[in-house]
């Protein structure tokens, strides 16, 4: 009798052990996913330099009534 329930069991284990998708499909969706996380990321590429404040030369001198940050008094 006991070899029948370890028979049982042991089915119930390789059973249990499928995967419901292929291994291929695990790897298909998960490399679909890190493209999408790449093109979200390289939508923003060079974004900091688009909101920064425009940056002066070296040495030029700031125009009169404008303090050094831009800002009229």
């Amino acid at each position: 009798m006991s070899d029948r329930v370890l028979a049982l069991v042991a089915e119930g284990e390789e059973a249990a052990r499928e995967l419901p998708m292929p291994v291929i499909a695990y790897f298909l969706i998960a490399f679909a996913v890190f493209l999408v996380l790449l093109g979200v990321t390289w939508s923003f590429r060079n974004t900091a330099a688009k909101l920064g404040s425009p940056r002066r030369a070296p040495g030029a001198g700031t125009a009169p009534g404008h303090d050094t940050d831009g800002h009229q008094h």
